[in-house]
C-alpha cells in the first residue's frame, strides 16, 4: 500500500477545512440559537485562519498555485462585493 506524500496529506487538510468553512457557516445561517450561532461564529472565523495557514504553506512549497488577478480583475470583484453589501442593506 503506498503512503501518502506530504502534498496529499496537506490537500487532504485543506479540503476538510472548506468542507468544514461550508458546514459551519450552514450551521450559523440555520441556527436560532445565539449562543450555538456566536460559538459557530467563532469556531468559523478559526476554520479561516486555518485554511488560510494550510493554503500558504501549499503554495510556499508550490504545491497550490494560482494565477495572480490584475488591478482591474481586483477591482471588478471590490465592485461586485460592495454591491452585494449594497443589497443587503
Amino acid at each position: 500500500m503506498a503512503e501518502l506524500t506530504d502534498k496529499e496529506i496537506m490537500a487532504s487538510i485543506l479540503n476538510e477545512r472548506k468542507l468544514a468553512a461550508s458546514s459551519l457557516t450552514n450551521l450559523i445561517l440555520e441556527s436560532s440559537n445565539p449562543t450555538l450561532r456566536n460559538d459557530a461564529k467563532s469556531i468559523l472565523t478559526r476554520t479561516f485562519d486555518e485554511q488560510k495557514h494550510v493554503f500558504d504553506i501549499m503554495s510556499q512549497k508550490g504545491w497550490y498555485s494560482v494565477q495572480n488577478a490584475n488591478q482591474q480583475e481586483i477591482s471588478q470583484a471590490q465592485q461586485k462585493v460592495k454591491g452585494i453589501e449594497s443589497q443587503m442593506g
